[in-house]
Formats: C-alpha cells, sequence, structure tokens
C-alpha cells in the first residue's frame, strides 16, 4: 500500500514561494550540533538577515534555518510565519503580492490571519 502525501497547508505555500528569493548557504555539521554549526557560520561569515541555512548531519539528514532581523528559526517555521518577519515582507513588497501569490487562492481566513499580524512590522 502507498504511503499517503501529507496536506501542505496554502500558508506554508506561500511561505515557501517568499523564501525561494532568499539567499541560501550550505554547510555540513563537523562535530558541533546542527544549530550550533549554523550560529558559528552566521558569526564567522557575518550574514546579514535574511537567510537560509542548510546543515547537513549525515548523507540522510538536512537541517534547515531561517536567519532573521529577530534570530534564528527552523525554516518550516519562517514559511508557515513568513508575514512575521520585516525582512521577507519587503521581499514580497519587492516582487509584488499578485506575482508571488498567483494561483495559490488564499482563502479570506488565511488573509486574517495574516492581517492580525500587522503588528509584528511596526
Amino acid at each position: 500500500m502507498s504511503k499517503k502525501r501529507k496536506r501542505i497547508s496554502r500558508r506554508r505555500l506561500a511561505g515557501q514561494r517568499v523564501m525561494a528569493h532568499v539567499q541560501t548557504f550550505h554547510l555540513e555539521t563537523g562535530q558541533h550540533k546542527p544549530v550550533t554549526a549554523a550560529r558559528r557560520y552566521i558569526a564567522e561569515a557575518a550574514l546579514t538577515a535574511p537567510a537560509i541555512v542548510n546543515v547537513r548531519r549525515n548523507e540522510h539528514t538536512t537541517d534547515r534555518f531561517f536567519w532573521g532581523e529577530k534570530g534564528l528559526f527552523s525554516a518550516q517555521y519562517a514559511e508557515e510565519n513568513h508575514f512575521l518577519f520585516p525582512s521577507l515582507r519587503g521581499i514580497v513588497e519587492i516582487v509584488g503580492e499578485n506575482n508571488m501569490f498567483n494561483g495559490l487562492e488564499l482563502s479570506a481566513d488565511d488573509w486574517e490571519e495574516i492581517e492580525e499580524y500587522e503588528y509584528a512590522f511596526v
């Protein structure tokens, strides 16, 4: 029997489209835990927000982190809550909401939830 695919939310799909415009860096963990390796790389390379850091643990596992102006987050969290990050909001404004979310059919509930968090951009 084949495995059922988990349905991905429209909000996360929208976040993935936004995150596709963010610069990505790849590194190996070495002797450190993935989050420590990401933090050390960010400090050594003096990365500016926004950035995605892919940390390879072993040949099977890669952890994704989002470096934003508010700190280091999992990339999945940043995708689902892209509207909370001013730098990602700036990307949406540059590209344009119509171009970015074309064909996604975000419902009124999705937009209401995004608008609830407008205070995050103040």
